[in-house]
């Protein structure tokens, strides 16, 4: 019996410990347009668009040899840092920007869509810091 007692000891410790992991792990909570009370995580990614096309952009990544492609979907909220909207249409090689994906991480294998995109501005300026 007091081994049993033991494992049943042992298998609740494990599972405290397991969910105070997962209540202290940080959320993703991604932006909006036109900001809000609360502090969007970290971008996703942060680059350089080198080509636009319908439903898609290739984006240059500090540290990545290749040009990253990101699905623009029809759901993808699209805005500037500044907040205003833009279509999508409007992407255009040489802007900077700052991408969200679902749960704020590149998936890996899965096609990476963009769930938000931020434009750091439609002229080809760097992101403010």
């Amino acid at each position: 019996m007091a081994f049993s007692r033991r494992k049943i000891l042992s298998s609740l410790a494990i599972a405290l410990a397991v969910a105070s992991g997962m209540a202290t792990a940080k959320e993703c909570v991604l932006p909006i347009a036109d900001g809000g009370d609360v502090e969007p995580s970290a971008a996703s990614l942060i680059g350089k668009i080198v080509r636009a096309v319908p439903g898609q952009v290739m984006l240059k990544v500090d540290g990545k040899s290749k040009p990253v492609r990101i699905v623009v979907a029809p759901d993808t909220e699209l805005f500037t840092v500044y907040g205003g909207g833009i279509d999508a249409a409007e992407l255009a090689p040489g802007q900077h920007v700052l991408v969200w994906f679902d749960g704020c991480a590149l998936p890996r294998h899965a096609e990476p869509r963009a769930a938000v995109l931020q434009v750091c501005s439609l002229a080809a300026e760097p992101c403010p810091t």
